[in-house]
């Protein structure tokens, strides 16, 4: 086992059968341990969280539940769910506590938990900055603070909770950046807030070489008879199909029911019970097409997704790499199918120049692109 970590964390990895640290792991997990501030860029799936929950759980083994010791801010609370269980998986053989703070839930439950004193908190950002308002979280005593994808933080307009609870654990030993962008804004971040600190960068900007990337040019009239070609003859087990808008994804997730496709649905509207079903859902493989929005694009862990269709294309590169980053999970194959119409066209040239690649168009000799339109066809778009 890894002898960075104590014991109890050696248990729990071997529990999950984990016995290889990444090349993120194992550049970042050495520089927290020995308290540095760091900032680090890596692509999607490459293993950032565990790159930083391993080394702090390690560090506040036996410690006092009070004052809490890491807070990690994340920005949907599919992300924070999901951080929360990997802290709670490693963490099962020691004596540390871990919950998670986000809205759409009881506020004075989270208060009562939070009175109790925990080690570590996921929190996203609006309900983290209630709490601090509300003088219900204490984080005086705060030992690191991780901004985990840090760049969809700061799209999302974060910066302003950022600050708030930045500035309520000014006496904090350690701060972490994790993102798998670098821009303007997660700069001015990471120069305001982390003081001296590492960088660590592997790739960050570009898609993993073991997805098999399909641009697929398609009339938006023919773009659900060609996904409802695609899911029988690629003989899709697993899918995540990414639409732009919460109306198309809805619509979308009605159509495929309406034909007996085994999906569900996952975007902004819908109540935090409504979208935990839906990843539970995916997850224990009851359905295999998740129909969603960029919601869905970023952190999400799903090891047996085969196959990204991004029904729409994606707005940027960055929303792109994130979207395709949901396959090829644990260095597995994986494969990201992209639709565009003509009026489209201007998307997939723009996805050229920021992934700086070849983007060849593909057409299925299979596929009856003169296929006569039904009413159902027609109102997808």
């Amino acid at each position: 086992m890894n002898e960075l970590f104590p014991s109890e964390v050696n248990r729990a990895l071997s529990d999950l059968k984990i016995t290889d640290l990444t090349p993120i792991q194992e550049k970042t997990i050495p520089l927290i341990l020995e308290n540095k501030n760091v900032m680090a860029l890596a692509a999607t799936g490459s293993g950032k969280t565990l790159a930083y929950i391993l080394p702090l759980i390690s560090k506040i083994i036996g410690l006092p539940k009070r004052p809490t010791k890491i807070l990690i801010i994340t920005p949907t609370k599919e992300l924070s769910e999901q951080i929360l269980s990997v802290a709670k998986q490693t963490s099962r053989y020691t004596n540390i506590l871990c919950t998670s703070l986000y809205g759409g839930v009881s506020f004075s439950e989270q208060e009562k938990e939070l009175k109790k004193g925990v080690h570590l908190i996921v929190a996203c950002p609006g309900r983290l900055k209630d709490h601090i308002e509300k003088s219900t979280i204490d984080l005086s005593g705060l030992e690191t603070l991780v901004l985990d994808e840090a760049d969809q933080l700061m799209d999302m307009g974060f910066y302003p909770h950022l600050k708030v609870a930045l500035e309520s654990s000014s006496n904090r030993k350690q701060t972490l950046l994790f993102s798998a962008t670098m821009d303007e804004e997660v700069k001015l971040l990471a120069r305001e807030f982390l003081g001296d600190y590492e960088t660590i960068e592997l790739e960050a900007n570009k898609p993993k070489e073991i997805i098999e990337e399909l641009f697929c040019p398609i009339s938006n009239e023919l773009k659900y008879p060609f996904l409802k070609f695609l899911l029988k003859h690629k003989k899709i087990k697993s899918c995540l199909v990414f639409t732009t808008t919460k109306e198309e994804a809805r619509t979308l997730n009605t159509y495929l029911n309406e034909d007996k496709y085994n999906s569900s649905v996952l975007e902004g509207d819908m109540t935090t019970h409504q979208r935990k079903k839906s990843l539970l859902l995916f997850k224990e493989k009851k359905i295999k097409i998740l129909v969603a929005t960029d919601i869905a694009s970023r952190g999400l862990d799903i090891p047996h997704v085969t196959h990204i269709i991004n029904f729409m294309p994606p707005p940027s590169t960055d929303s792109y790499i994130h979207r395709i980053g949901r396959t090829a999970r644990h260095e597995k194959g994986g494969m990201a199918i992209t639709f565009y119409s003509e009026d489209e066209s201007y998307q997939i040239e723009g996805l050229k120049e920021g992934l700086g690649s070849v983007i060849k168009p593909l057409k299925f000799k299979e596929f009856n692109y003169q296929l006569r339109l039904d009413k159902k066809s027609l109102k997808i778009i």
